[in-house]
């Protein structure tokens, strides 16, 4: 598994669900990216992003897929959190 809490990862959209998006690492792991927490909701299409490779940050590692995000803010989070346990 490629995916750690805080990390940013580049992931492909493999697929929308009403609820939000299925996306995948280029090492094949599967992850999970909610409607709130996706670049094209609530105004967008999901079904265009399809095939899209989306810059996302790890929200949440221990569920099954793993929780993704695309927004900036969680994405600046993250990066803060990164820089101070270094």
């Amino acid at each position: 598994m490629d995916y750690h809490l805080h990390h940013e990862v580049d992931v492909t959209v493999v697929a929308a669900r009403p609820w939000g998006l299925e996306v995948e690492s280029g090492h094949g792991s599967r992850g999970f990216i909610d409607n709130t927490k996706s670049p094209a909701w609530p105004s967008g299409d999901q079904q265009a992003l399809v095939g899209t490779v989306l810059r996302a940050v790890v929200i949440d590692d221990r569920r099954d897929p793993v929780r993704l995000s695309t927004l900036d803010t969680d994405i600046r989070i993250a990066r803060e959190k990164r820089s101070r346990s270094s």
